[in-house]
This record gives C-alpha cells, sequence and structure tokens, in this order.
C-alpha cells in the first residue's frame, strides 16, 4: 500500500487504538506511548500490507503487545525498586543491631554505680526523683550521676565508630 493511505489510515484508527490502550492501562499517557510505539512497528511494516484490513489486524496487535510490553516493563521496574528498598531496610536493622550492641558494650563498661543509676533511667524508665527516692541518693546527685554516665556512653560510642 501507498505511503499516504497511512495517513489516512492511521487518523481513523487512532482513536480506536487509544481506547484499546486505556483499557490495558488507565494511565492516559502510557496509552498514548503505546499507541504511538504500535504506529511506528506498523509504519515499518507498512508497504508489505496488502490490504488496509490487514493493517487494522496488525495495528490492533501492536497495541496490545506494546501495551504488555509497557506493563512488564513497569513491573520489572517496581520488583528493582522493591529489591532494593528491601536491601536498604536490611542494611538499617544490621545497623540497629550494630549500633545496640556497642551501647551494650558502653553500658557494661561503666562504672558499677553509674551502671546502676543508668539500668534504673534507661531500662525501667525512672526520672531522677523515682531514682532517687528508690536509692536513697540525692536527686542532684542522681542527675550529675547520669549525666556522667550519659557523656561516658556517648564517649564509647564515638571512641568504637557507631556514632
Amino acid at each position: 500500500m501507498k505511503a499516504e493511505m497511512f495517513t489516512f489510515v492511521v487518523s481513523r484508527l487512532r482513536p480506536r487504538l487509544l481506547a484499546l490502550a486505556l483499557q490495558f492501562n488507565a494511565d492516559s499517557d502510557a496509552a498514548e506511548d503505546a499507541v504511538q510505539e504500535a504506529l511506528m512497528r506498523l509504519w515499518t511494516a507498512w508497504e508489505r500490507l496488502a490490504k488496509e484490513e490487514d493493517a487494522e489486524r496488525l495495528a490492533v496487535r501492536l497495541t496490545k503487545h506494546a501495551c504488555i510490553d509497557a506493563f512488564r516493563q513497569s513491573q520489572q521496574q517496581q520488583t528493582v525498586e522493591l529489591k532494593d528498598n528491601a536491601a536498604v531496610a536490611s542494611e538499617d536493622a544490621i545497623h540497629e543491631t550494630e549500633l545496640q550492641q556497642a551501647l551494650e558494650r558502653a553500658v557494661a563498661a561503666l562504672p558499677t554505680s553509674e551502671r546502676r543509676l543508668w539500668t534504673l533511667f534507661a531500662e525501667a524508665q525512672m526520672s531522677s526523683a523515682q531514682i532517687a527516692a528508690a536509692t536513697g541518693i540525692r536527686i542532684r546527685s542522681v542527675s550529675s550521676i547520669l549525666s556522667t554516665a550519659r557523656r561516658h556512653i556517648i564517649e564509647s560510642l564515638k571512641k568504637g565508630g557507631a556514632l
């Protein structure tokens, strides 16, 4: 068939192909891309087609295949993104575990009095006033000891490379 006929056939087929592509994909831009891809492939086969009906059948088939290809590509992209997110989550979990272990080592290295008060503060979630009441140590002393313990823990974490 002649090249002039291509323009006529495409202008008549385009709305039908676009409606077909929209059935596959609700995104109008993606549907338009699929139709454009199908029409480019139709153009490469145009000279070998004998009748206009052959062009219509081929255009419909090419549009379907273009929609399926686009869907597969989006699925592959989503799979890659999920794998990337899983890798980041895994790295975060490893980092969190390493940080927790470094914190436990830092607390274990504290002097006994600091470790005891720190444990009441961090693990038992007691306030300075509650720790003072429970231990009989003045509240100012409790606050001072906790501040020193916090400083020792931070120094230990920095020294170990955890911070």
